[in-house]
């Protein structure tokens, strides 16, 4: 160090080296990463019964694909069905959209008082019927500028 109080190059300051004991020591190897086995458990406190098994909880009314493809069916056919009761179109969408609302309720009944699964599929068909009304209606909007609901 000279006078200035600057060291001379390469040089190590008083108390300033690698690793200074400024506040706490140093750790001597570093923890590895990894660790280097699995670390083992110690045997049970009392002896485990193989032949327990572990509970197992089941729905009470499963719904099954086959359930679904019959609800979304018989929706699809109710559709159609209905479809055929309007005269123009106009009277047809508010046929559909009445329709929807009873495949909602029928969709409702079923999954509170008979099969989920074919109430699932009921209420899917009845969405997309929805769907496709408010879509049709949009369109003839958008291309002749009426409102066909009115």
């Amino acid at each position: 160090m000279t006078d200035s109080g600057w060291a001379t190059p390469g040089a190590t300051a008083p108390g300033r080296g690698q690793y200074a004991q400024v506040g706490r020591p140093q750790p001597q190897q570093r923890p590895p990463l990894l660790p280097q086995s699995q670390p083992q458990w110690g045997r049970p406190a009392r002896p485990v019964d193989e032949t327990l098994t572990r509970p197992t909880y089941r729905e009470p009314h499963r719904s099954t694909s086959a359930g679904v493809f019959a609800g979304a069916g018989v929706a699809v056919l109710w559709f159609v069905i209905t479809a055929f009761l309007g005269t123009d179109l106009p009277s047809r969408l508010w046929v559909m959209l009445a329709a929807s609302l009873v495949a909602a309720g029928a969709a409702f009944l079923l999954a509170r008082y008979g099969d989920r699964g074919a109430a699932a599929g009921v209420a899917a068909v009845s969405g997309a019927a929805v769907a496709v009304v408010g879509l049709v209606v949009e369109l003839q909007h958008l291309l002749y500028e009426t409102w066909v609901l009115w």
